[in-house]
């Protein structure tokens, strides 16, 4: 996919994103991986609203791991029980190497930020215009994380209008 228009912040969370997935061993980018991109990229706008909502990256890390471990678990899969078994060797990380494709949920949600960066008037796309995209997505993983960990997503776009400047909706 190529990032035209995207701001050196916005390629540092896409690229943060990329790596998030690689650690968590996710085999394509999904908007969950988008939202933490932006929480450990960690400047501007988007990561300010996050943060200023109580979204940390290390809080996100947990309630994506803890969805990965529901889902498992609803086919009889224990992750604990398997990380258990499997002790030191226990890596589900992705090789550097391996190409993690985007997921059809990230790319909705770049296709959305491109949108919400025309509506809005601007010329480039920040990771704000991202998040706006991620939010634009209810039944998504990352607004399900969010929502999972006490924040509206309604309330955070409002916030993330307020500190841009932009006037809400």
């Amino acid at each position: 996919m190529i990032l035209v228009r995207f701001t050196d912040r916005s390629r540092r969370s896409v690229e943060a994103a990329f790596d998030e997935a690689r650690m968590l061993g996710h085999d394509s980018l999904g908007d969950e991986d988008l939202l933490l991109g932006i929480l450990s990229a960690g400047d501007g706008i988007a990561a300010e609203a996050l943060s200023s909502m109580g979204v940390t990256l290390e809080g996100a890390r947990e309630e994506s791991e803890a969805m990965l471990s529901e889902a498992l678990s609803s086919i009889g899969i224990s992750l604990e029980e398997v990380r258990r078994e499997a002790g030191d060797n226990f890596d589900m990380s992705i090789p550097e190497y391996r190409k993690i494709p985007y997921s059809p949920r990230a790319k909705n949600a770049l296709v959305r930020a491109r949108k919400e960066m025309r509506r809005l008037g601007d010329n480039y796309l920040g990771p704000e215009h991202v998040l706006l995209g991620i939010l634009g997505n209810e039944d998504g993983t990352a607004v399900r994380m969010l929502t999972d960990m006490g924040v509206s997503r309604e309330i955070l776009e409002d916030r993330l209008f307020e500190l841009r400047g932009w006037k809400a909706g």
